[in-house]
């Protein structure tokens, strides 16, 4: 164990005073680069927190480099003699406590081949800004307000007289992609911001936006300046460029709702909070639900179990026949059950992965389909936690009496190194634990294979739920898993017989009797996992998606002309949003604000194909493709 007497010295009092201070102030500085959407400044950091995660978060990152700290102590009666090499005489084993300190703080003291301390601070840093949504939360904000249905409350409007109140309604009410209507929401979110803290009750608290001063000075200077361009273009239509003053409204709207989601974050404690604050300024932000994944996985994992149990029964029961097997009944039963349980958390944490990180990407609006940049991420976690669970299945499962052997002579040899009265210790077993690790590591193919063809699977039409899809999908992801798992057991065979030497190694005969166990797996995960997926989404479990798919699936028959035509439309996947369907855009957040817009642009581009084919046109509800531009973009 430790010397104990590092931890009372005065050193490491002071190490302990040393890194808490550093730890809550570095805690403010970003480990992200500065980008669109967040302010000029980002100093202090809290004001991209939710106003109740702050503490929270800054107290996780304390306790965090404290932990370090704690751990970079333990060595310190090894540290200190080896100081005396390099000139340091005499120096007290507890002293070493101040020095890691003030390494691990990096003032400077530490060479070079210990500024990889830093490198784990700043990424330790960044994860738990992640983790508490900054910037991710204020990014996600600001995506939800681009495409989000905005209808300003009366007291909103009432801000303005009436003829050009009337005029601002009645732009509002044309397609959200016209510019008249980003203008005129444009118009009336500035105005509503200018007066925040004027005595009226408004949805922003004046106080929440002190922080951002100069981000809103500039957005005033780059609003006044577009609206002298507009009013210059009303009193002149001719030679002005649409595309260009468009673009140009687009990017003022997205700084406007930048600034919006850093004031609104910053007075909310909650998410829900945060989404009812922008619903009181008009927009109607959708709503999305938590997704039932154990009613997805947990069928699949339970016939993995059941598969696999009797899988390995027969193969000990055809091996006792062989007279290669001296099993009894129950000792066989027990054997069947261990490759059980591993092969459900196996496949069960790489479905689970599978389904969290792709749904993720979507919310963030970054998936694409068959992409290796979004399938690389999945599959790594995938891989490294199929690792994980290999070596837990196979350390406290499968050799119990070895893990325990291990552990009493790793604590010998722990013992001994930190003791001040160091005593012989054994080193039996010491290898048994890292050739358990090293050898278990093919298996990351597994979980990795398993993880990434499942994520790919599932994208496409909705509608494909028949069995001959079914069957495609477990065809698939069979025979990948199969071959998967014949690569990890021969790989592991290899290393156990001719690296480690092991003398219980498995024998290379039980290579294909693996493979068809993980081709079983993979059968199973294929034929049921995508189709609960694509039953979800065509039949959502939630009465609010079921109600916004109704809606959806009602606007598209309206816009488009017939049933069969929105069901195509909605079901089918969109290279806009990459590569999922719109019905499973709606069930998120970020994306179902943009499926609107989607729509509109899809009626429209059917109604000019018809157009040109000189057919008659088709009349789409609340369209303005046959106004002139003049009157849809401009018109006084």
């Amino acid at each position: 164990m430790p010397n104990p007497d590092l931890y009372l010295s005065a050193f490491f009092v002071v190490g302990v005073l040393v890194v808490t201070a550093f730890a809550w102030q570095r805690f403010n500085e970003p480990s992200f680069p500065n980008r669109k959407a967040l302010p000029r400044t980002l100093s202090p950091l809290r004001y991209l927190f939710l106003r109740s995660t702050y503490q929270k978060a800054r107290l996780t990152y304390v306790g965090a480099l404290l932990m370090l700290y704690v751990l970079l102590v333990a060595p310190g009666p090894k540290v200190a003699p080896a100081l005396g090499t390099i000139g340091i005489k005499d120096f007290p084993p507890e002293g070493w406590a101040l020095v890691a300190a003030l390494i691990l703080t990096g003032v400077g003291l530490a060479p070079d081949s210990l500024k990889w301390l830093n490198t784990v601070e700043e990424q330790l840093r960044r994860w738990i800004h992640e983790w508490f949504l900054v910037p991710d939360g204020i990014e996600r904000t600001v995506g939800v307000l681009e495409d989000a249905h905005y209808e300003p409350p009366p007291s909103q409007l009432n801000l303005f007289p009436n003829p050009r109140r009337e005029k601002l309604r009645e732009d509002l009410k044309l397609p959200p992609g016209t510019l008249r209507h980003r203008w005129a929401r444009a118009t009336i979110l500035m105005t509503s911001l200018r007066h925040m803290g004027a005595g009226a009750a408004h949805p922003l608290k004046r106080a929440a936006f002190g922080p951002f001063e100069d981000d809103f000075e500039a957005l005033l200077e780059k609003h006044h300046a577009l609206k002298v361009e507009i009013e210059s273009v009303r009193r002149d239509k001719s030679g002005y460029d649409e595309e260009k003053l468009t673009k140009s409204v687009d990017a003022l709207l997205k700084l406007v709702y930048a600034y919006i989601s850093w004031g609104v974050r910053h007075q909310a404690d909650t998410e829900r909070q945060v989404d009812q604050t922008l619903e009181e300024l008009g927009f109607i932000v959708p709503q999305e639900h938590a997704r039932h994944l154990f009613d997805i996985v947990f069928p699949a994992i339970l016939l993995i179990a059941l598969i696999t149990t009797i899988f390995w029964g027969i193969v000990d029961v055809i091996s006792w026949f062989m007279g290669k097997s001296d099993h009894v009944i129950s000792e066989s039963v027990v054997r069947a059950l261990y490759p059980a349980i591993g092969a459900s958390l196996m496949y069960g944490s790489a479905v689970v992965i599978a389904l969290k990180r792709r749904s993720r990407q979507i919310g963030q609006r970054v998936w694409r389909e068959h992409s290796p940049t979004c399938l690389i991420p999945i599959a790594i976690r995938a891989g490294l936690v199929t690792w994980a669970v290999t070596i837990g299945t196979t350390v406290f499962l499968e050799s119990p009496e070895e893990t325990w052997q291990w552990l009493g002579a790793a604590g010998h040899l722990v013992q001994s190194l930190f003791s001040s009265h160091a005593a012989g210790f054994a080193t039996t077993g010491l290898g048994f634990l890292p050739i358990k690790i090293t050898t278990a590591l093919p298996w990351v193919v597994v979980g990795a294979t398993a993880s990434a063809i499942l994520a790919g699977c599932i994208s496409g039409d909705a509608g494909r739920i028949d069995k001959p899809h079914r069957l495609r999908d477990a065809i698939v992801l069979g025979i990948a898993v199969g071959l998967a798992a014949v690569t990890a057991q021969l790989i592991q065979g290899s290393l156990s017989d001719f690296v480690f030497h092991e003398s219980d190694a498995p024998p290379f005969t039980i290579v294909p009797i693996v493979g068809l166990a993980g081709l079983a797996c993979g059968v199973v995960i294929g034929f049921m996992v995508p189709q609960a997926c694509r039953a979800n989404i065509v039949t959502p479990p939630h009465a609010d998606m079921a109600r916004a798919l109704r809606s959806l699936l009602r606007q598209a028959e309206s816009a488009l002309g017939t049933k069969a035509a929105a069901e195509d439309w909605v079901f089918m996947p969109n290279d806009d949003l990459g590569g999922i369907t719109p019905a499973e855009a709606a069930q998120y957040k970020t994306q179902a604000t943009g499926v609107g817009r989607l729509l509109e642009n899809e009626a429209s581009q059917r109604h000019e194909e018809v157009r040109r084919e000189g057919l008659t046109p088709v009349v789409i509800e609340g369209g303005l493709a046959d106004q002139p531009v003049s009157s849809r973009v401009l018109a006084p």
